[in-house]
């Protein structure tokens, strides 16, 4: 079942992969886009488990420019990604510090306050996409008050049977936190580096494409902390948008099917023509229901055609792709300001916009960028808007 998911899952790469956290509101309401989050300089993962980057990502702004978020202990954080088609799951993790805007991140202290992984047949980066690339889960009771890191990781488990291959990507929010409990009190808490270890058993898969079982998959980084007289909060669920009821005793909202739209040869995206060979054959091959399109994406919506599981399809993908979507912001009727998240295709007439696509083999959209970025060139068939 897996192996199917991720076979469908890599050929919609392309259209989205590499990924940053972007923007987080309290109880629904934003501070802005990505205001008190330490944005990364690009959207690449950290692949080295034992490198400082692991645990805030490759720094690129000081904490002292980035806004520190005031929050209590219990309420409802909401977290939005860039799109990703990459299998894996999502957690949380805060560590207590003296000062938000000068601490590193690096070292002892961090505890695991929310999970999700595989539920109901579908991995947390598709249940995300099914709800605009977003993520809740509630600050634990019982957090002493004071300032912490906030950090939020996707893990993506496409290359994962490799070692040193399954992708991390992380970011990093100051937030200020009002509490009842006093300090020291959640556990159990790791250190980062030195917690994760590249042959790890939910790090390195090697049958992830072939017997994998990921039911009983558990994230990096141990069990969700008990902080004070309380839990940890463990519960995480996505945002409630148009989404089947649960199960009583699921955390996360049910998604009884998903949408992938049929690859075609007419993709830009760099794959081989044997591949395309293999696309158009008769051989029949059912899709897993953990493959979920992002709603913002077009994809021709030809003649279904599917993948023998002979195909050696991943020696003919690529592994990553820079970011082609990216969500778009919500921001709350009670907030105002912050700054617009790219929306649209980027293509046709009219100048690129940042983070979009602006060349490639068998590229025919507009070339030139909006004002302010440049087309910088990814690979043979991805060339991208960036800032300059």
């Amino acid at each position: 079942m897996f192996s199917k998911a991720l076979l469908t899952t890599a050929l919609i790469s392309a259209v989205s992969a590499h990924q940053n956290w972007h923007q987080l509101w309290v109880n629904d309401v934003t501070p802005g886009y990505q205001v008190g989050i330490r944005m990364p300089p690009s959207n690449s993962p950290v692949t080295d488990v034992t490198s400082s980057d692991i645990a805030c990502n490759v720094p690129s702004t000081t904490g002292a420019v980035v806004e520190t978020v005031e929050a209590s202990e219990g309420d409802t954080i909401k977290v939005q990604w860039d799109s990703s088609s990459h299998p894996g799951p999502i957690t949380h993790m805060l560590m207590a510090v003296d000062d938000a805007s000068t601490a590193t991140g690096v070292g002892a202290g961090w505890f695991k306050i929310d999970e999700l992984d595989y539920v109901d047949g579908q991995w947390a980066n598709a249940i995300m996409e099914a709800v605009n690339m977003t993520h809740e889960f509630k600050l634990p009771t019982g957090l002493a008050s004071g300032q912490y890191l906030l950090r939020s990781e996707m893990l993506a488990l496409h290359g994962a049977q490799t070692v040193g291959g399954a992708q991390f990507y992380i970011g990093c929010a100051q937030v200020k936190i009002t509490g009842t409990g006093s300090a020291g009190s959640c556990t159990p808490t790791i250190e980062l580096p030195g917690a994760y270890n590249a042959e790890d058993a939910n790090i390195y898969i090697p049958n992830v494409y072939n017997g994998f079982d990921p039911t009983n998959y558990t994230a990096p980084g141990g069990p969700v902390a008990a902080c004070g007289a309380g839990a940890g909060s463990g519960s995480s669920s996505p945002s409630s948008t148009a989404l089947p009821a649960a199960p009583a005793n699921s955390t996360v909202a049910a998604v009884s099917s998903s949408v992938v739209a049929p690859v075609t040869t007419a993709t830009a995206a760099p794959i081989a023509s044997s591949v395309v060979e293999a696309i158009t054959s008769s051989s029949v091959v059912a899709v897993a229901e953990t493959s979920v399109l992002a709603p913002s994406i077009s994809i021709p919506t030809a003649n279904a055609t599917s993948i023998p599981t002979s195909t050696p399809l991943l020696s003919l993908l690529p592994s990553t792709f820079a970011t082609l979507v990216k969500p778009t912001p919500q921001f709350p009727s009670s907030t105002g300001g912050g700054v617009a998240a790219p929306t649209g295709t980027g293509t046709g007439s009219g100048a690129v916009k940042l983070y979009y696509q602006c060349g490639g083999i068998g590229w025919t959209g507009a070339t030139a960028c909006v004002s302010g970025a440049s087309c910088v060139k990814q690979n043979e068939y991805y060339s991208q808007c960036l800032a300059q």
